[in-house]
């Protein structure tokens, strides 16, 4: 490197030992030559040259004094040499920080971590992989495709990426639960088989049973951080399924949800989206979700006969008249209360006692992913 190697400056930087080497090379020199001449071990100049070690202030003047040369141009090389890698190690963790934004803008890995919908893993290609899986697609660049019909209160437009994962691990879960074969002219034997059982809040425990008996799986999963799902109706093959998220806990939200989800069903909707219970106001939906949601209501209650009702005593609502209402329907008290709320002519802190929080008389009941934190087996009845 002669005198001026002071003021050598190298495009890509290496190890201080591959200059030594071309010292030695000049010189005629062995490694143990060196060893013997700077008084080291050969193990350590075998540790310099091969990049094993870094030069220190010592060995810098030792290196000076052996070549004629200055002790700052050995340090030079050394600093040169760390701040290369560390340049490298930056540009691997950017990269790394880059694969790691393109996965949380993909999906809601914290919230799926949390949820135990894939795994725990710290390596961003092992997390890739595995968010990858879990979606159903080979890169992270495509778009998951997924058809289902949702209930929600979001902008109906399109999904969130919460919302998508929702999605796909209710089909997951959907994939797991036995069901007969389903018919389409059972259908509405299934809706009267269903009915009956809004009369009671405890009958809910029946519902999975019930709609697994006439070929429609049922599960459960808790919605994720804002995304305002209620339920998605979606098909395994030939056979329909439907997932609640029970994210409103009352029996008026649970069996309005239900039917609106076995309406869609009956017509076999897909990728279709629909508002929230409370908003009351259909006017932006397609025609096909008006008529889900009027045939769902059907369902509940007649609208001929809540017509009625609601002329005869509007404004005055009183609660004993519910009851009897409810009775002559078959339909618990709850239920008339949501549907009136529905309409808008009961103010929505009206008559709260007369619902029933029907979450955890099912939850465990039909396959279920959280509010127990766990992933249970539908229980068998009777």
């Amino acid at each position: 490197m002669g005198p001026d190697m002071k003021h050598f400056v190298t495009a890509e930087p290496f190890h201080p030992g591959e200059y030594i080497k071309d010292e030695l090379e000049a010189r005629g020199w062995t490694q143990d030559d060196l060893a013997q001449v700077m008084d080291l071990s050969r193990r350590q100049i075998v540790n310099l040259i091969s990049g094993k070690s870094g030069v220190s202030a010592d060995v810098a003047r030792g290196l000076a004094k052996a070549f004629d040369q200055d002790a700052e141009t050995w340090m030079r090389l050394q600093i040169v040499y760390e701040l290369s890698l560390s340049a490298q190690k930056d540009a691997e963790k950017q990269k790394e920080i880059g694969r790691r934004a393109a996965l949380y803008s993909k999906a809601p890995v914290a919230d799926m971590k949390r949820r135990g919908w894939i795994p725990k893993l710290k390596d961003v290609g092992d997390l890739e992989r595995a968010v990858c899986d879990f979606l159903g697609i080979e890169t992270i660049d495509q778009t998951p495709s997924i058809d289902v019909a949702a209930r929600k209160s979001t902008e109906y437009t399109h999904d969130t990426v919460a919302q998508i994962a929702w999605y796909c691990r209710a089909k997951q879960m959907a994939e797991q639960v036995s069901a007969s074969r389903y018919e389409e002219r059972n259908f509405g034997a299934m809706i009267d088989a269903l009915r009956p059982l809004m009369a009671y809040p405890e009958e809910v425990r029946r519902v999975p049973r019930i709609l697994a008996d006439w070929g429609v799986r049922l599960v459960i999963v808790e919605h994720l951080p804002k995304t305002k799902v209620d339920g998605v109706a979606l098909w395994i093959g030939q056979s329909p399924a439907i997932a609640l998220s029970l994210r409103h806990g009352q029996q008026d939200r649970f069996w309005f949800t239900l039917f609106h989800e076995c309406m869609h069903i009956k017509h076999k909707h897909a990728s279709a989206v629909d508002t929230d219970l409370t908003e009351g106001d259909d006017s932006g939906l397609p025609e096909t979700e008006r008529i889900v949601n009027a045939e769902a209501s059907e369902c509940m209650i007649p609208k001929e006969k809540l017509d009625s009702f609601i002329a005869r005593h509007k404004p005055l609502f009183y609660r004993t008249k519910i009851i009897q209402f409810a009775q002559a329907r078959g339909v618990h008290p709850g239920i008339v209360v949501g549907q009136l709320q529905h309409r808008k002519v009961l103010p929505m802190t009206h008559l709260q006692r007369l619902f029933v929080q029907i979450r955890p008389l099912i939850v465990g009941q039909a396959r279920t992913d959280g509010w127990d934190k766990m992933t249970r087996v539908a229980k068998q009845d009777g």
